[in-house]
């Protein structure tokens, strides 16, 4: 690919593209110290590197929570970069949320590290400041902290979504695509909004929904922190928690599905990714439907009513089945026949595309109140989750990036990068699949030990030897990344 096939710089968007850069190598590097962490999780139950009860606890949180946080930042930066070829994005905007969420997993790590060991969702007593848990108050405020500084980042570069969207289209209504969905598919413009524009404007609408969830689950904890209020209502709070937590894994998923919109037809022999007034759509119903499946975390809650919990089934399989239509169904029949270019990216995007597929039907599954009583508080939980976060927006994030560096250095990949990305794809396999087959042999998770009769043993140490696989093809798109980080940059400055 060389200076006169470049499709990301445009002249005037360098600037951002930098700020982008630094989102995706910080979100790497970080990747792999979180990663690591889960491999010891698992070597832990495999009983090669037994962890104690209070450091195996306290990793858990650190692993989820971080990879959460950092993985959004990454797929951030990715999509960051994509629209700014077409959409004046604001580098100022950027730069904060970027600092704000690399403090706020600063503060998560300094609170677990510290002793608090609750999980993310840091239900009610356990992330009160007077609790007796062993671990300092200190680490837990450290972590609510954490928390809120990634809302505050969200709501920044939602702002950045927004602000730069409407800017180009002339209005938030136009840049959703309304006067194309409501005049029957004709706009006075030539074409309507990309569907990867549509997308990220629903998806900062969300961003600024997600972070009043957010303020409302910390709020009434740094309350009672500060001897502001005696109580609050656990059942009220434990909703917050999980609309803002669920809705924040979620949008790492859809920005994700940004990235295929614009970077799959790249190589899929010139086509293009038509919005149609099916796709626009969808993509505005998820301004409703990403809000809606996190109560079948709560189908357990005695207390809670009845209609939410109808809801969590309604939004599980509605939300699944309309990323499986527009975003799977769709990338398939962009490549089908095209002449597909089987190159890295490709490689890792399509793995996530079965990640994301796999995974929404783990959870589809486990969103059914019958397989909710027996998969809920097992591995099958973890399992879904990790195939459609690391088989999926991580795998699309890393090909997305693995582009934007080729592009970007004029160089063309090697076998063995190909090779690497294969090796990624079924190690994360091996590893996702070994965490279905322990759930539903009963394993229960967030468990420090094995359970007698499940086969946990031996099937982590399986998700141990997949890992060494992922992580050798890691290791090699890792090193061509960082080969071509320089000429990456320079090459910024051309266009800044």
């Amino acid at each position: 690919m060389g200076e006169e096939t470049n499709t990301i710089l445009n002249g005037a968007n360098g600037g951002v593209v930098r700020v982008a850069l630094v989102y995706l190598y910080t979100g790497l590097a970080i990747f792999w110290v979180l990663g690591a962490l889960g491999l010891w999780m698992r070597l832990s139950h495999a009983g090669v590197l037994p962890l104690n009860f209070f450091w195996y606890y306290r990793i858990m949180t650190l692993h989820g929570t971080g990879m959460i946080f950092i993985m959004l930042v990454a797929t951030m930066g990715a999509v960051a970069a994509i629209l700014s070829a077409r959409v004046r994005l604001s580098a100022g905007l950027l730069w904060t949320a970027y600092v704000l969420n690399v403090a706020g997993v600063a503060c998560v790590a300094a609170g677990t590290l510290g002793g608090f060991a609750a999980g993310w969702t840091m239900l009610y007593p356990l992330p009160m400041l007077n609790y007796a848990a062993g671990w300092p108050p200190w680490s837990t405020f450290a972590f609510m902290v954490g928390n809120l500084l990634a809302a505050l980042a969200l709501l920044a570069y939602s702002l950045a979504l927004l602000l730069g969207l409407s800017r180009k289209h002339g209005s938030i209504a136009a840049a959703l695509a309304w006067p194309f969905l409501l005049n029957g598919g004709e706009t006075r413009n030539a074409e309507p909004p990309a569907l990867s524009e549509i997308a990220g404007t629903a998806l900062g609408l969300i961003g600024l929904v997600t972070v009043v969830a957010g303020a409302a689950a910390l709020a009434p904890m740094f309350a009672q922190a500060f001897g502001l209020i005696s109580s609050f209502n656990v059942l009220l709070e434990k909703n917050f928690m999980f609309l803002f937590g669920h809705t924040v894994a979620n949008m790492n998923i859809y920005l994700a599905a940004v990235l295929v919109y614009d970077t799959l037809p790249r190589y899929a022999g010139g086509r293009h990714w038509q919005t149609t007034r099916l796709s626009a759509l969808v993509a505005n119903v998820l301004l409703i439907t990403i809000f809606l499946p996190y109560p079948h975390h709560l189908y357990m809650d005695f207390a809670q009513p009845e209609a939410a919990q109808a809801i969590g089934i309604i939004g599980s399989w509605t939300g699944a089945m309309l990323a499986l239509l527009v975003t799977i169904f769709g990338g398939l029949y962009l490549i089908y026949r095209s002449g597909l270019r089987w190159e890295t990216p490709t490689i890792l995007i399509l793995a996530g595309l079965w990640g994301w597929g796999f995974g929404g039907i783990g959870a589809m599954i486990d969103a059914s109140t019958p397989m909710n009583e027996v998969f809920h508080n097992t591995l099958w939980v973890v399992a879904h989750f990790h195939t459609y976060y690391l088989l999926g927006a991580a795998a699309v994030t890393w090909g997305c990036m693995y582009y934007l560096i080729t592009e970007l250095r004029g160089r063309k990949e090697s076998r063995l990068s190909r090779l690497a990305a294969w090796l990624y794809v079924i190690g994360g396999s091996g590893f996702a699949l070994m965490f279905f087959a322990a759930g539903a042999a009963g394993m229960p998770r967030r468990y420090a030990v094995p359970v007698a009769g499940t086969g946990e043993r031996g099937l982590a140490a399986f998700a141990s030897l997949s890992v060494v696989l992922l992580g050798l093809g890691l290791l090699k798109l890792t090193y061509d990344l960082s080969a071509g980080l320089g000429a990456a940059w320079r090459r910024t400055k051309i266009a800044g």
